[in-house]
């Protein structure tokens, strides 16, 4: 942690030279995405998402720094202890990739080695849906129970849970997320 606070702080100086730059609107679209259009499940039922600065850190730092036009970072690992956040935000980072990122098409995945582990993250997604107007009004939800599928029409993208045991070749994502690491 300690290390990317250094570097974040060191790029903001010397990126420049190596073609970074931070865009300072790029990361509060992010961080405007949780609070305004994501809300909480479980115990902090209905509760807009107010990212921890922790959190707020890594969102900006993953959609605010830009080498050229594009984005710095393609991969990113997020350790946390249990009970910290890790899947509702890396649900939320879901939902902005399918709805926020401006990519027709999208393909966000929740994966992990088994099905049963995909759906915890992508559970979470379900339930911002939910829980969201904006959200209910854009999704369109596959499955009864449980939900498997949450499609955007206009765009023709989708966000939807994948495992190592139904793996297939094709899919094109713009957004994997993967739980439960050492289990892969």
């Amino acid at each position: 942690v300690r290390n990317a606070c250094r570097r974040h702080l060191d790029d903001l100086k010397k990126g420049k030279s190596r073609g970074l730059w931070f865009d300072p609107a790029a990361a509060y679209n992010a961080i405007d995405f949780f609070q305004s259009a994501l809300k909480l499940a479980q115990k902090f039922d209905g509760l807009p998402f107010i990212p921890h600065p922790s959190q707020e850190f890594i969102l900006g730092s993953l959609f605010g720094w830009k080498r050229g036009a594009h984005r710095r970072f393609r991969r990113a690992y997020i350790e946390q202890g249990k009970g910290n956040g890790k899947s509702p935000i890396a649900a939320g980072i879901g939902m902005f990739m399918l709805l926020a990122d401006g990519e027709k098409g999208a393909e966000v995945y929740a994966g992990a080695s088994q099905k049963s582990q995909a759906m915890v993250l992508f559970r979470d997604a379900v339930a911002m849906w939910r829980q969201s107007p904006a959200l209910a009004s854009r999704l369109t939800p596959s499955g009864g129970n449980p939900i498997w599928n949450l499609a955007d029409l206009k765009t023709g993208s989708f966000f939807r849970p994948i495992s190592t045991d139904e793996a297939h070749s094709g899919p094109r994502p713009s957004c994997a997320l993967l739980d439960e690491i050492h289990e892969h």
